[in-house]
């Protein structure tokens, strides 16, 4: 229903902000994330998502479209709401949860509070192969600098852009991982073990 929403700021709260926009003011709910880029008394535009319950019609956004991707794909895991979305791209970047979604680090996603050992591996399993390469090996964050990501990552990260099987490649990377220190160390020895 709304792509975007681009207003001056009116006030914002921990995990809200409203945005008046032609003279209405739209209440959006939004992570700390794109809060952190977000001034009451400036223009911002958030990318929307538009949520309707039996209960409740809410407004997500978000500054990045990428970031409102990601949400979407969360709230499409079985057990995961907006709320729970919001609260782990509120704790981690999206090149942070792509590779921990990636590499299946349950832990990473532990941290994330209301987040427990059997979302997290619902979360993995269903996004694993919905994660893209540019959003593993790290785009640039929203403030515009490179994100800086494990060895290990970025290898496994690379083997599935090259279009090996994740399994096979986070198999040949975690038998190697410790007998290099570069992530261009660890791509070539995976792929003498997977036989490349």
């Amino acid at each position: 229903m709304y792509d975007y929403i681009k207003g001056e700021v009116v006030s914002e709260e921990k995990d809200m902000v409203v945005v008046e926009a032609g003279g209405i003011g739209y209440r959006i709910f939004t992570t700390s994330q794109s809060l952190s880029h977000i001034k009451a008394g400036q223009t911002a535009k958030l990318f929307c998502h538009f949520v309707v319950r039996e209960d409740a019609h809410t407004l997500y956004g978000f500054y990045s479209c990428e970031e409102r991707e990601m949400f979407v794909r969360l709230t499409g895991v079985s057990g995961i709401g907006p709320k729970a979305a919001l609260a782990v791209l509120s704790a981690m970047k999206i090149s942070e949860l792509a590779a921990a979604i990636i590499t299946s680090d349950e832990t990473a996603l532990q941290k994330v509070p209301g987040i427990g050992k059997k979302t997290a591996q619902r979360i993995i399993i269903d996004l694993a192969e919905k994660i893209s390469s540019s959003e593993i090996v790290g785009d640039a964050d929203m403030a515009g600098g490179s994100v800086k990501m494990g060895v290990e990552a970025e290898a496994l990260a690379a083997l599935v852009a090259l279009g090996y099987n994740r399994s096979e490649a986070m198999r040949a990377v975690s038998s190697v991982k410790n007998l290099g220190d570069t992530s261009e160390e660890l791509i070539l020895m995976a792929l003498k073990r997977m036989g490349a």
